[in-house]
């Protein structure tokens, strides 16, 4: 009988195992989660904005006043209440399908703290672009424009680099502080629950005074003067709290029922 023949290197070849995730299948499933309903409104939102940027300077200019900008300053930096509303939302409707589908509290809290990172990310950018595309829209209409409020000036890359950073802590902050709050109240229930807002929302201002942003930043109006404080106080001080927000979750999280 005559042997099978072999191709060369067939012998040596194995098939391709790939890696396993290192990642909690529960973590993966909440970031999933977390990342779906931010895409959907912030799509929305930033679409409203992008409209206003334009339409507030046509509006202003047809009935005779005179539009400085920033919208968005004016409004107080809202996108940041995008993650803040989502975070009590998910939280109080899907926490437990996730931990009876086998998922974890703290998976929870990690699964939304990486959905916040990458879409704070891109809120970061959003916003940066906002203020260039603002200020283009009055340049070209021969308007003045001016921005009150800001971690730094974005009049170089050092300085965007430093106001997206500052902008997507914040957005992981309220996040956070959002799931925080929803696990309050089916901690504590209604009446204890509504007592430990006030206390939850502390990060939220810690975050708004270290980037200079928001309603709690506006006694500090202007932003820092130079790009390395921007970065020390305001995207150090931001990590700083954006990791409290992280602890303060998982603590309040940690034993609350899944039934509210």
């Amino acid at each position: 009988m005559t042997a099978p023949t072999v191709a060369p290197g067939t012998a040596q070849r194995r098939p391709t195992r790939r890696r396993p995730s290192r990642v909690d299948p529960g973590v993966r499933a909440a970031r999933r989660r977390f990342l779906r309903v931010l895409t959907i409104v912030g799509l929305w939102f930033w679409a409203f904005w992008a409209l206003l940027v334009v339409g507030v300077l046509i509006v202003v200019e047809q009935w005779g006043g005179e539009a400085v900008g920033f919208t968005y300053d004016v409004a107080g930096s809202p996108a940041r209440w995008i993650p803040f509303v989502v975070g009590i939302v998910v939280t109080a409707g899907a926490l437990p399908v996730h931990v009876g589908a086998g998922g974890t509290r703290r998976a929870w809290v990690d699964g939304a703290t990486r959905a916040a990172v990458v879409v704070g990310l891109a809120f970061g950018v959003l916003t940066v672009v906002l203020a260039l595309v603002e200020q283009q829209v009055y340049a070209e209409g021969d308007r003045p424009w001016q921005v009150d409020t800001g971690t730094v000036a974005l009049d170089t890359a050092g300085g965007i680099a430093v106001a997206v950073t500052a902008e997507s802590l914040v957005m992981v902050t309220y996040l956070l502080v959002g799931v925080a709050i929803a696990a309050g109240f089916r901690r504590f229930g209604p009446w204890r629950g509504t007592l430990l807002v006030a206390p939850l929302l502390v990060p939220c201002a810690l975050v708004d005074i270290a980037t200079r942003t928001g309603i709690a930043g506006t006694p500090w109006r202007g932003g820092y003067d130079d790009v390395a404080l921007g970065a020390l106080f305001g995207v150090g001080g931001a990590l700083v709290v954006a990791a409290l927000a992280y602890a303060v979750a998982h603590l309040v999280l940690r034993s609350a029922p899944l039934r509210p």
